[in-house]
C-alpha cells in the first residue's frame, strides 16, 4: 500500500470508531484484523470518541506548508 491509501484507510478507521463503530464490524469492513484497527485507534485515542473525532478533524484540515525552492 502507498502512503495515500495507508492515510485513508486509516482515516476511515478512525472515523468508523469515532462515529461508535466496534472494533470487529471497523475491521471486517476495512479487511483486516480486529486488533490491527484496533491498535490504529488506541494511536488516535480509542476509545475517547471525542478524542477520535478531533484526530479526524485534524488530519481533515491538516495544511501543507509551502516549502522555499
Amino acid at each position: 500500500m502507498n502512503t495515500t491509501t495507508d492515510t485513508t484507510v486509516t482515516t476511515m478507521i478512525v472515523t468508523m470508531l469515532a462515529e461508535g463503530s466496534p472494533v470487529w464490524y471497523v475491521a471486517g469492513m476495512v479487511n483486516m484484523r480486529s486488533h490491527d484497527v484496533y491498535m490504529i485507534g488506541r494511536a488516535a485515542g480509542y476509545p475517547d470518541k471525542a478524542k477520535l473525532r478531533r484526530a479526524v478533524w485534524a488530519q481533515k484540515n491538516r495544511t501543507r506548508v509551502p516549502q522555499a525552492a
